[in-house]
């Protein structure tokens, strides 16, 4: 690989380690755990103690000392600082493509898009903290992650894709790729209803004093109900893909894509049932998000080493 494709790749990994670290503040309800931004309680480092706060610029902001909690305090900096690390890996990304520019123009204004959507992430990073945590704005923040995702494994795949050998009839082509397409689209929906679950929840988790937190998926209303109801349309599709896939004597690298798929699916049926019957355990959630990063990222991929007719032998 040459420079722009290992760099483009740590940034894939990046990210995808970006989203788990976020999965992971707000499973420990740490989005206020600096309650300021650019600031950490009015300090570019985290203070160590309540006694390093400078109280007058606290007075001013209305904090409440009594939310000063630095263990929360110190995994919202974790996140904040593997985002501006990423926000560097994106920028050398874009930079090492400038050699694409004449060649493959589309890797370039993608990775100039990439650049440009870390910054909106990073002024909207801001505005959740400011907000207060407005679910809608989390939401956003999630899914533009995930296009974040999609348009470095498009690049890289730009980049790469005369190294990947992939051998489809004509006559197979077309139907696995709306079958992919299907897919992807039934399980980004389901992050969706996820994202909205999870947001469902989060009144409880600002009360601590509330509902047990085995509890809180029954009081999350009717998104929980559709979203448990509508992982057996992703499951049936998976399961339709796979069995294409055999039925047309589809192996190498696709059929391999497909297995992962099948049996991630399956671990997030397994998942969701141990987060609505085992007391939502905070591993499972993170898990669940992981795994359904890994979902798009690998449904994507097989859509986009499908797509391109030349890369075919008919």
């Amino acid at each position: 690989m040459n420079a722009y494709q290992k760099t483009a790749i740590t940034t894939l990994v990046a990210v995808i380690i970006l989203i788990t670290v976020g999965s992971l503040v707000r499973v420990a309800g740490a989005g206020l755990g600096c309650p300021d931004w650019p600031l950490c309680w009015g300090c570019w480092l985290p203070p160590s103690s309540v006694d390093d706060l400078d109280m007058a610029y606290i007075a001013e902001k209305g904090f409440d000392l009594a939310e000063f909690n630095p263990t929360k305090m110190w995994i919202e900096y974790i996140n904040r600082m593997v985002g501006v690390a990423i926000g560097f890996l994106v920028f050398a990304t874009f930079l090492r493509s400038i050699r694409y520019r004449a060649t493959q123009a589309v890797i370039f204004r993608c990775s100039l898009l990439s650049v440009l959507l870390v910054g909106f992430q990073g002024w909207l990073g801001g505005q959740v903290v400011q907000s207060g945590l407005v679910p809608g704005i989390i939401t956003l923040h999630m899914v533009l992650a995930l296009v974040l995702v999609g348009l470095l494994i498009f690049t890289t795949h730009e980049a790469t894709k005369t190294d990947v050998d992939i051998t489809l009839s004509e006559g197979v082509r077309g139907p696995f790729t709306r079958i992919a397409m299907a897919l992807l689209v039934l399980t980004f929906a389901q992050l969706i209803l996820g994202t909205q679950v999870r947001e469902a929840v989060d009144p409880f988790i600002k009360d601590p004093g509330g509902l047990a937190r085995s509890e809180w998926l029954a009081n999350a209303g009717m998104v929980d109900h559709i979203h448990r109801a509508s992982s057996w349309l992703v499951l049936v599709a998976g399961v339709f893909l796979f069995r294409f896939m055999r039925l047309n004597s589809i192996a190498g690298l696709l059929r391999r894509l497909g297995y992962w798929i099948l049996m991630g699916i399956m671990g997030q049926m397994i998942l969701g049932i141990i987060l609505a019957y085992g007391g939502l355990p905070k591993s499972a959630q993170v898990l669940h998000l992981v795994i359904a990063t890994f979902l798009i990222c690998t449904q994507f991929y097989v859509i986009l080493l499908t797509r391109d007719r030349t890369q075919h032998a008919t």
